[in-house]
């Protein structure tokens, strides 16, 4: 997984494009594989982590039909 993430980073670094996420069920795990990669603040901008379906909804603009 981890050299996934690093191509996945390696990838963004040379496009000059960010990564953002929003997890739910995972916790953060996409987050957390990310951020153990060195210099990956300079791809990875936000992840936030919302499980309760309130925040889903209001928050992030889940559909409340998308449960």
């Amino acid at each position: 997984m981890k050299t996934l993430v690093k191509k996945i980073i390696k990838k963004l670094k040379q496009k000059k494009l960010t990564i953002s996420c929003a997890e739910s069920c995972a916790g953060g795990l996409l987050s957390s594989k990310i951020t153990m990669i060195p210099n990956a603040s300079r791809v990875f901008k936000l992840g936030l982590i919302t499980y309760s379906n309130y925040t889903k909804t209001n928050i992030l603009k889940v559909p409340k039909n998308y449960f």
